[in-house]
């Protein structure tokens, strides 16, 4: 009878154990593995509930073991996380409450700065919001916004063009006739625009003959500019400059009076020199004209001319 009642107390007590291992497991506690505790401080948690997972670059490491409200706090949301201990937070590691599905569900993400200053056991992250959802709303309330304009003013022209059925449909019609008047009109001329076609197409080739014909113009005119482009122009230049240069020079000399063509520009003497002597030879000349005699005969004067000048004067 004893033996009974001790089997049925063991069995009760694993009973209770499992309970309690079990209820603990469920509410983030991990038996198996050594957890730190790690606090974030919310002004709202948006749902957040214990053994929501706690993740780092997608993986599970830790869950929210308890949620508690401080009113002395200002009403803010106190979260313990319990993460596997193995994991190393620094002080700039940042605790953001986010969406962990489409459905809804809550997930802290930890986003691990540079770990300068590793954190101890039961210090507090800093905390961040993802908005999740709401931004993205935010963002596409312009976009629907402006689609609902565009929508409205589609709506004001479909209501303006009420009643314009009738022109449309006649405007097609009257272009059809168009359309057909002018097939008749290209069936007539058929013929006649065969030979415009015809004679643009010889206009065409002789003006290409032509310009084949001009290929050895083009090509003499490439030979010309290559042979002046393999002149030495550079050289010819720098003798041009050294001419003009000499050129200046002579002019210079000349309008300071050096040489015989400067005395001859600025010294008006030896052109008053050349006028007497010119002046001169003409009264010998004429001297020698009348009284010849007086050069020929220097003992004897005669005023009688010499035959040979008579006729030189006649």
């Amino acid at each position: 009878m004893r033996a009974k009642e001790f089997k049925i107390g063991l069995i009760a007590l694993a009973a209770g154990l499992t309970l309690y291992f079990g209820f603990s497991y469920l509410k983030g506690r991990d038996f198996m593995n050594k957890e730190t505790s790690y606090y974030v401080v919310y002004d709202n948690v948006d749902g957040l509930t214990k053994s929501n997972p706690v993740i780092i670059n997608g993986l599970t490491v830790g869950k929210v073991r308890n949620i508690q409200l401080r009113q002395d706090f200002n009403n803010q949301v106190v979260v313990e996380l319990a993460i596997n201990s193995e994991i190393i937070l620094g002080d700039s590691t940042i605790a953001e409450l986010s969406n962990a599905d489409l459905l809804g569900s809550k997930a802290i993400v930890l986003k691990i700065g540079p770990i300068d200053r590793p954190l101890a056991a039961n210090d507090t992250l800093r905390a961040l919001m993802d908005r999740g959802l709401a931004e993205y709303l935010d963002n596409v309330q312009p976009i629907t916004d402006n689609l609902n304009v565009t929508i409205r003013r589609i709506n004001e022209i479909l209501l303006g063009l009420q009643g314009s059925g009738e022109k449309i449909t006649s405007t097609i019609s009257e272009l059809e006739i168009t359309l057909k008047g002018i097939n008749e009109l290209l069936n007539e001329n058929k013929e006649g625009f065969a030979l415009v076609i015809h004679s643009t197409n010889e206009v065409l080739t002789n003006v290409n003959n032509k310009i084949k014909d001009l290929d050895p113009i083009f090509k003499k005119a490439e030979d010309v500019l290559d042979s002046l482009s393999n002149l030495d122009l550079s050289g010819t230049l720098v003798e041009v400059q050294d001419l003009m240069k000499a050129l200046k020079s002579t002019i210079s000399a000349i309008n300071q009076g050096q040489g015989t063509m400067g005395q001859l520009i600025v010294n008006d003497s030896l052109y008053n020199n050349l006028n007497q002597l010119l002046f001169d030879l003409d009264k010998l000349t004429l001297h020698f004209n009348q009284y010849p005699k007086d050069f020929l005969k220097p003992l004897g004067r005669k005023s009688k001319k010499m035959k040979g000048l008579e006729s030189l004067n006649n």
